[in-house]
C-alpha cells in the first residue's frame, strides 16, 4: 500500500480494511509522491511533528511542505512507522501518540473541508499494533487505547466523533475469578467502526469489535458488542432502537454523497 510498510505490517491493515471501512485500496496511492523523514529530522518539526523520547521512527508524507499540525510522540521500541497523507491537511490534525511497543503502524488518510482530528491521546501498548484513520474521518476529541500483539483500531471513511470519546479494544485490566484463580475477562479485540459512523459525545467502546457503517452511537453510551449497519443504538450497554437510520453532517438533512457512502 505504502513504502516503508512490511508485508506482515501491510497484510495485518489489510484484513481490517473492507469495503465496508474505506475506499482506500491497494492501488490507491499508485500516483502519489511519497517524502521519508525520521521523527528527529528538522523538516518533520516543520510540518508539526515532533519525536519528543524514545527511539526513532520512520515518518512518510505526501507532501513535504504542508503543515499537518501539532502531532507529540513518544516511542518505546524500533521499527514504527507514521504515515499521513497531509496533501489535504491545513494544520488541524493534532494530538499525542504513545507507543510502547516495536514495529506499530500509524495511518491517516486526508480530510476534506477543513476537517479537524484531536487525539486526545493514541496510547498503543504492545508491538505490531496499527491505528487506520479512513478518508475524510474527523475527530473533535478522541481517545484510543489499544492492547494485544498485533491488534488494532480502525476508523472508517468519513466517520464523525465528537467530544469525549473513548476507544478502548480491551477491558483495560484484568478480572479473576477468585475461586478457580483464573482470567474470566474477554481478551482485546480489533475494533473497526466502518464507515459513515457518529459516535456521540463521550460515548466509550470498550471491548467492542465492530460497528456497521451509517450507525449513530448515541451520547455516553457503552458500547461493548458488536452493532449492526444503519441503526441507531444507546444506552449503557448500548442496544439497538432504531434500525434503518442513518445521519448527516448538516443539521437538517443527508446529502446525496452520504447515501451513496451506505451502499444499496
Amino acid at each position: 500500500m505504502i513504502p516503508g510498510l512490511s508485508a506482515t505490517a501491510e497484510a495485518r491493515l489489510q484484513s481490517a480494511l473492507t469495503p465496508a471501512v474505506t475506499a482506500v485500496g491497494q492501488d490507491s496511492f499508485a500516483d502519489r509522491d511519497f517524502e521519508f523523514l525520521t521523527g528527529r529530522d528538522p523538516q518533520s518539526n516543520a510540518l508539526g511533528i515532533h519525536l519528543l523520547d524514545g527511539p526513532d521512527m520512520m515518518l512518510v508524507v505526501t507532501d513535504p511542505d504542508r503543515p499537518v499540525g501539532n502531532l507529540r510522540i513518544q516511542t518505546g521500541g524500533p521499527g514504527n512507522l507514521l504515515f499521513i497523507d497531509n496533501r489535504g491537511w491545513h494544520g488541524n490534525l493534532n494530538g499525542v501518540i504513545r507507543i510502547l511497543g516495536r514495529d506499530c503502524t500509524v495511518f491517516f488518510n486526508t480530510v476534506t473541508g477543513g476537517g479537524l482530528v484531536g487525539l486526545t491521546d493514541l496510547f498503543m501498548r504492545s508491538n505490531e499494533q496499527f491505528l487506520y484513520w479512513g478518508l475524510g474521518a474527523t475527530a473533535v476529541e478522541c481517545s484510543i487505547e489499544i492492547e494485544g500483539e498485533g491488534r488494532g483500531v480502525a476508523i472508517g471513511d468519513d466517520a464523525l466523533i465528537s467530544n469525549g470519546v473513548w476507544v478502548r479494544n480491551h477491558n483495560m485490566h484484568a478480572l479473576w475469578d477468585l475461586v478457580t484463580d483464573s482470567p474470566i475477562g474477554r481478551q482485546p479485540v480489533t475494533t473497526v467502526v466502518e464507515r459513515h459512523v457518529w459516535l456521540g459525545q463521550d460515548a466509550l467502546l470498550l471491548n467492542c469489535p465492530s460497528i456497521g457503517h451509517g450507525s449513530v452511537i448515541g451520547a455516553r453510551s457503552l458500547v461493548n458488542g458488536p452493532i449492526p449497519a444503519r441503526v441507531a443504538a444507546a444506552g449503557t450497554p448500548a442496544r439497538v432502537l432504531r434500525e434503518q437510520v442513518s445521519w448527516g453532517r448538516d443539521t437538517y438533512r443527508m446529502t446525496d454523497a452520504e447515501r451513496r457512502l451506505l451502499g444499496p
